[in-house]
């Protein structure tokens, strides 16, 4: 007898794709419900639950190096890591709070910040052009941020030149006087877009290994595949008298023993004789793991239909009662699959004729 368990079949593509289409609801239910999740949670967080506005002033200065007509301007620059390191030492702190004051005496606008303030505001950026850095102040108010921005603009013109002996002087291309607000980099569309696809490939993973390692029968196929037992088919397929006809031709005692506990062979047998017409000589039995004993009926017929209801969790089932019927010495002479989804089966194997085409 050719014996082959589940798990070892090779993997059915064909019957995934459709399976996979069948569960089209769930895909679009998970992807829906992640997008909700994810991407409306981003969006709530990120625009309408957002902190406070903040402000940025700009300030651009034109850096001009102590160097003789053979020192190229790369070899003393102060790179980005230099300039945050000097913007935001004490003495550069110091200097800001001085101006501060100042300006504090001079307007009627109070400004007190912190160090710690100043520090944590206060961001120096160098880009493509070695001489040309900048600096930006970013608080949560207009007022402060420029007023801070051009405390920074004086110590960098008036003091920041001594202190460094490679600079030479510094000037201010462009005042941060205006502050503008930090628009933050939100972008809700593409949180929800990326969410939709994150959900609806985890959904298809785990759809896939669910259907992978499930143990369901669905076909007449995988009694053949995975059990090595011969199938006359479904109560619905055509070639089911036919099949009865050819497995059991002259055998004069035949039983239909139900392998789930639930499945009424009685029923199965009846619905099997509105089939294949009248089949003298057959019997139903109920499944041997329902009442073992059966088996002394079973080894005295000469041949055995085994009814398995197609399904979840059918695989594990068929094959306990299987090994259970061998080890009693019963000849299992074919199975049928109860309670199929025609449907499917259809499907399958019109999908399988355009393939071959």
């Amino acid at each position: 007898m050719r014996e082959v368990y589940y798990g070892k079949e090779p993997f059915d593509l064909r019957l995934t794709v459709l399976r996979m289409l069948r569960q089209l609801h769930i895909i679009a239910a998970v992807t829906v419900l992640g997008t909700a999740l994810f991407g409306g949670g981003y969006y709530v967080k990120n625009v309408l639950l957002r902190t406070e506005s903040m402000y940025a002033a700009k300030s651009i200065y034109r850096v001009e190096y102590k160097m003789n007509e053979d020192t190229a301007v790369a070899v003393i620059y102060i790179n980005e890591m230099s300039w945050n390191t000097y913007v935001r030492a004490q003495n550069f702190i110091d200097a800001l709070q001085r101006r501060l004051e100042s300006f504090n005496q001079e307007n009627s606008l109070q400004i007190t910040v912190s160090d710690e303030e100043l520090r944590s505001s206060i961001t120096a950026v160098l880009e493509s052009d070695l001489r040309v850095p900048f600096t930006i102040v970013t608080t949560e108010s207009p007022e402060k941020s420029a007023r801070i921005a051009l405390a920074v603009e004086a110590v960098m013109t008036e003091e920041f030149p001594g202190w460094i002996r490679e600079v030479e002087s510094i000037s201010v291309i462009d005042s941060g006087v205006d502050a503008e607000e930090v628009i933050p980099d939100v972008r809700p569309v593409r949180a929800l877009i990326l969410s939709a696809i994150l959900s609806c490939f985890f959904a298809v993973v785990t759809l896939l290994l669910k259907e992978t390692g499930d143990d369901s029968i669905r076909l007449p196929a995988s009694l053949w595949r995975r059990y090595g037992l011969k199938t006359v088919g479904t109560l619905q397929s055509r070639e089911l008298a036919e099949n009865i006809a050819y497995f059991f031709e002259g055998k004069q005692r035949t039983a239909l023993c139900a392998v789930q506990e639930d499945l009424d062979s009685a029923e199965v047998l009846e619905k099997l004789k509105e089939k294949a017409g009248e089949l003298p000589g057959w019997f139903a039995v109920p499944s041997p793991a329902l009442r073992p004993e059966v088996c002394r009926e079973l080894r005295e017929a000469d041949g055995i239909l085994l009814a398995v209801r197609a399904g979840a969790h059918a695989g594990k089932r068929l094959e306990h009662v299987k090994e259970y019927l061998e080890q009693q010495d019963c000849e299992i002479t074919a199975a049928i699959l109860v309670d199929a989804d025609e449907r499917l089966i259809r499907e399958y194997y019109l999908f399988s004729r355009k393939r071959g085409m």
